[in-house]
Formats: structure tokens, sequence, C-alpha cells
């Protein structure tokens, strides 16, 4: 039987098994292709169980996606040092991000699902989680003298440029990985900064385009 909820975890320990369980189920299926089943039962539990914990799938979802963006904000702010250049900050929390990314490779495929199949477009602006963390990146930028003259929007393309960059090579690890074997996914996942600094400095100039 698998009515309640096991009774040698506590809730909080049951909460953050189906927490895991829904990170991996979003990665690989997105969020309308999980089923509460599926994640339930990924952790022994029934579907009755984990609405104990969370009312909704969605409910699920946004805690996922909450500590997405949290994870990339605290990685975003390691960067961040006042003594610094605004420029070098810049290149500093660009890189910060990259080895976040690179650490949870999850995070990166629930992401491109998210913004690749948009389909939650009722979403209160409340749980527009990934918004803050843009907001707060693209304003780094007003700090740099020589786009100063620049659009929020050029400001937004040239972050946004730089994130596709990020998360596409970390959700293609798999694929390099097959393609090239596990030494040089290694090597070129170590090289790949020096590759992220000359895109950022192309970018800093007022001209780049």
């Amino acid at each position: 039987m698998m009515d309640t909820p096991n009774t040698q975890m506590t809730p909080d320990d049951t909460r953050e098994r189906l927490l895991a369980a829904a990170h991996s189920q979003f990665a690989e299926r997105g969020v309308y292709g999980a089923s509460i089943a599926q994640i339930a039962g990924e952790v022994g539990l029934t579907k009755q169980a984990l609405l104990y914990h969370f009312k909704r799938k969605e409910d699920l979802y946004g805690t996922v996606m909450k500590r997405i963006a949290g994870r990339l904000l605290a990685g975003m702010r390691t960067g961040l040092n006042a003594s610094l250049s605004p420029e070098q900050q810049f290149e500093n929390v660009i890189l910060a991000i990259y080895r976040t990314a690179l650490e949870n490779p999850l995070d990166t495929r629930v992401l491109m699902r998210e913004l690749l199949d948009d389909q939650r477009q009722d979403t209160p602006e409340s749980e527009w989680f990934l918004k803050a963390f843009l907001d707060e990146i693209t304003g780094l930028l007003d700090a740099v003298e020589a786009l100063k003259d620049l659009t929020f929007s050029q400001k937004l393309g040239r972050v946004y440029l730089l994130m596709s960059a990020i998360q596409y090579f970390v959700a293609s690890s798999s694929a390099l990985t097959r393609f090239y074997g596990e030494e040089e996914w290694t090597r070129l996942a170590q090289e790949y900064p020096d590759q992220l600094r000359a895109q950022v400095r192309r970018l800093l100039e007022p001209g780049a385009v």
C-alpha cells in the first residue's frame, strides 16, 4: 500500500524528495509532459500523497522554477566585487553563471523547456522567476560607460546572447560527450570560459551588434 507518505520520512524529507523527482521529470518531459503519478511514483508515493504536499502540479513546478532562478541569482552574485570595474564585474558574473549552469545541468534542461514551450501564458507576474534574474543582470550594464546610450532592449539583447551561449552549451553536454568522448568534453568545458570572455568583451563595445 502506498496511500500515505512514508512514515520513516519527515514531511520536509518527503517534500525534498518530491522536488528532486519533479526536477528530473520536468527536465526530461517538460511541465506538461510530466505527470503527478510519475513524480510520486519515483519516490514511492501515490498521487494522493504528493497532493498532500503540493496541491497542483503547477505549484510543484513553480517551486522548482523558483529554486532554479535562486541558484542563478546566487551564482551571479558570486561574481560581484565592488572593487572591480563594471566591465570586469559583468565578465565575472557571466563566468559565475556558466559555472552554476555546468554544476546544475538539469536546471538548464528545465529552463530550455520553459522558454521553448512557453505554454504557461496565464502565469501571474509574481511567478515570473526568471525575469528577476534577467532584470538584475541586465541592470549591471547600466554602469558600463560605453553602453550608457543603449536602450534597455539593446542591453537585454547582449545579456540574452550570452545566456543562450551558456545554456545551449551546457544542454549539449551529453551529445558532445557522445560525439567526441569524455576527455574531449572535459577539455572543451574547461576552455569554454575563454570563448565567453571574448564574447563579453566584444559585446561591451558600444557598436557591437
